[in-house]
């Protein structure tokens, strides 16, 4: 019906899509250079950066690993990003530069978990990732576009494109579905049963490809690395994706053992309650003026039960202020029997060299 539209009427109703429904009609040949058009008016970077993409896709494999071939293409996606930012003014100069990275990286996942990727191609997109954070962090150029003040900032927090810490959400929604899956399936995968191979093979591309990220491109970076690897290994081990970890461990290659892994979420559960025992000491031994008001009047939320059944009929909200937080419950700081047993048994395995999910 589009290639029907007269062409200012066609002009007008692309005017009001997004990017990604622009993006899909460049497959109808009869209106494809009226599109192509309306995108690099429209979303000229977006356009410019997913063309890049599909170029890098495209490629053949031996060329996609070639490192001048993929240096060339993450400069170019590095330079987009600066060369829009230094239109802007410069007091919004750092908050164009987040939305513009941000973009990039939730293409990039986007295609990791599309299902499209042949095997393999995770790595390479997490090789073109790593190349974009090396030349960021090494050139002050374009690290001043995104922090002017970057030379005093802490590294506790660091700033660089394509950091894991960017991705733990989808990591944590990823090991949840996996446990669910594995319960479901009865831990067999079918070969009949396509949806469930496709949402397996998925969870472990975007592993291999979360994993690569871990790579020290900076002494800057290291340690936030290391912290976001061990609660990535936590919450693995927590809900029970023994799978995604290890395929996310033999990416990242690092070595720790099945115990290290396992210790980590012990030491956690010790940081966690020494932390709230000696806060909970020093507010009973020099509370605020605000502790000491709610030790004298708690809120509704935590009064004793008795007060607490007049209100069983009440709003939704008044009982998830009364939860307590995620952090705080203790199943997330319990490792499962079955869940240690198959994590031996799954890095026997690999040591033994039959790594499956390659």
């Amino acid at each position: 019906m589009l290639t029907k539209l007269p062409t200012e009427l066609l002009h007008i109703v692309l005017g009001h899509l997004r990017f990604r429904d622009l993006e899909t009609l460049l497959n109808i040949g009869g209106i494809a250079h009226v599109v192509r058009h309306c995108l690099v008016r429209r979303f000229r970077f977006q356009y410019q950066a997913s063309s890049l993409l599909r170029q890098f896709e495209g490629m053949p494999s031996d060329t996609r690993k070639d490192q001048e071939t993929r240096h060339s293409l993450a400069n170019q996606l590095l330079e987009l990003i600066c060369q829009s930012v230094e239109k802007c003014a410069r007091q919004d100069q750092r908050a164009k530069f987040t939305e513009l990275l941000s973009s990039l990286e939730k293409w990039v996942v986007r295609r990791v978990l599309s299902g499209e990727l042949p095997t393999g191609m995770e790595l390479d997109y997490a090789d073109l990732c790593l190349d974009i954070r090396y030349m960021y962090l090494h050139r002050p150029a374009v690290r001043v576009l995104h922090d002017a003040k970057y030379r005093r900032r802490s590294t506790k927090y660091p700033l660089a494109p394509f950091l894991p810490r960017e991705f733990t959400s989808i990591w944590r929604r990823q090991c949840s579905q996996g446990a669910q899956m594995l319960a479901k399936s009865n831990n067999v995968l079918s070969v009949n049963n396509a949806p469930l191979c496709r949402a397996h093979a998925t969870r472990l591309h975007f592993a291999r490809f979360f994993g690569k990220l871990f790579k020290v491109t900076s002494l800057y970076l290291e340690s936030n690395l290391d912290g976001t690897f061990q609660e990535c290994v936590r919450e693995a081990l927590v809900s029970g994706d023994v799978e995604s970890l290890i395929v996310m461990r033999s990416a990242s290659g690092r070595q720790e053992d099945v115990e290290s892994m396992c210790m980590m979420v012990s030491t956690a559960a010790e940081q966690l309650w020494a932390y709230l025992n000696s806060m909970g000491d020093l507010m009973m031994a020099d509370p605020t003026s605000e502790q000491q008001a709610r030790l004298v009047h708690p809120p509704v939320g935590i009064q004793d039960d008795d007060n607490n059944n007049d209100d069983i009929d009440g709003d939704d909200d008044d009982e998830a202020l009364s939860s307590p937080p995620d952090w705080l419950m203790p199943q997330r700081y319990t490792i499962h029997d079955d869940t240690r047993l198959r994590l031996k048994i799954m890095d026997e395995l690999c040591q033994k060299g039959w790594c499956w999910f390659n």
